[in-house]
């Protein structure tokens, strides 16, 4: 299957400029008055190491259009804060995971609440960490069904040896007390790129169980289960779905017992990571993750000269039956490494669909 979705809505929606080169790795959800707040790490530069913050707007009309733009969090941090992660609470409020990134040895998550629909946020909580180095993947945040919070995180003693472990962290009291379950690690397979597992994403699935999906340098994703609610992991294998070194995204479909599973679908091992992150895909499976069936396959996007990756996806409307997804959107392929070149800068893109578009035949 190799025919990208053309019957779908798409559209640019944060555009990279020479200032803010890297405008990416969002979160949105919406708001008690219908709004969609969508919040995003905004670069000064070009790589993972420049200065960032962390800022916000609001559409209301399902991001077509989209309100001016304010900053949520400043950057306090040696390097950057990046990647949010933002969901609404048991309780009513709003509450965000980000990355605080001091260098490339010292970094941790933090979490913070919105009680006014994310006008504003509490000061930080940091969420306890074991490994020096913690971070997590953007729109990894998991609200289970009893409130519980979720963060799947990924974590190093060196940041330079590029080989890492996943952990959670789950909080009970809406993000106020954070506790810590044992890593999650597989061994060092690759002297080019990160190995070990990587920038997890974890949903719950019918039974209460949670699954979780790990990048990894295997040539596939790989999962993990849970029965405790994310204090301990078992299970550790491949998922069996082909990918390069990229994160993908993992959520239950509202209202069934499928789960929805974006990522890229794009494996060579002579490419850097494995693979270009050209060819963004999503699946189903309907039986809690155990088969991703090519006929429930379908692609999302697939420019061999542009990147699209680092999905993120929140369903909205009353009844909870369409997908607004963004992803990573530009940086050329070949051209990438160019600092004056504009082909390298990367935006976002947004992609709306109902639910049901997913289970049509064809892509």
């Amino acid at each position: 299957m190799t025919t990208v979705a053309t019957d779908i809505w798409k559209k640019v929606i944060l555009k990279p400029t020479a200032e803010l080169p890297r405008r990416q790795e969002a979160s949105a959800v919406e708001l008690h008055d219908g709004g969609l707040l969508l919040a995003w790490s905004e670069f000064r530069g070009r790589g993972d190491n420049a200065r960032a913050t962390i800022e916000a707007m609001v559409s209301y009309d399902r991001g077509e259009t989209w309100d001016a733009q304010w900053r949520i969090v400043e950057n306090t941090a040696g390097l950057n804060v990046m990647s949010p992660a933002v969901r609404r609470l048991a309780d009513g409020g709003l509450g965000m995971v980000y990355s605080h990134r001091d260098s490339t040895s010292d970094a941790t998550r933090m979490f913070v609440r919105s009680d006014d629909e994310g006008k504003t946020w509490s000061p930080p909580v940091r969420l306890p960490q074991e490994e020096p180095y913690t971070t997590g993947c953007h729109d990894r945040l998991a609200v289970l069904d009893g409130g519980r919070l979720v963060a799947p995180l990924h974590c190093t003693h060196d940041w330079h040896a590029h080989h890492l472990a996943v952990r959670c962290a789950w909080s009970d009291d809406n993000g106020r007390t954070w506790r810590l379950s044992h890593a999650i690690e597989l061994p060092k397979v690759s002297d080019s790129g990160e190995s070990g597992c990587i920038e997890p994403d974890v949903a719950q699935r019918v039974d209460g169980s949670l699954l979780m999906a790990i990048r990894t340098a295997m040539g596939t994703v790989f999962r993990a289960e849970s029965h405790d609610g994310g204090e301990t992991w078992t299970g550790l294998r491949s998922m069996e779905v082909v990918a390069p070194v990229a994160p993908s995204l993992l959520r239950r479909i509202p209202g069934t017992d499928d789960l929805l599973l974006i990522w890229n679908w794009h494996y060579n091992w002579r490419e850097r990571l494995a693979g270009a992150r050209h060819k963004l895909a999503c699946a189903v499976s309907t039986d809690g993750g155990d088969s991703w069936p090519l006929h429930r396959r379908k692609i999302l996007e697939n420019d061999p000269e542009l990147s699209a990756s680092y999905p993120t996806c929140t369903f909205i409307g009353p009844n909870l039956d369409e997908a607004f997804i963004t992803y990573r959107w530009g940086g050329h392929i070949t051209r990438r490494h160019d600092p004056d070149d504009p082909a390298g800068w990367i935006g976002s893109k947004a992609a709306r669909f109902p639910l049901s578009w997913l289970y049509e035949a064809g892509a």
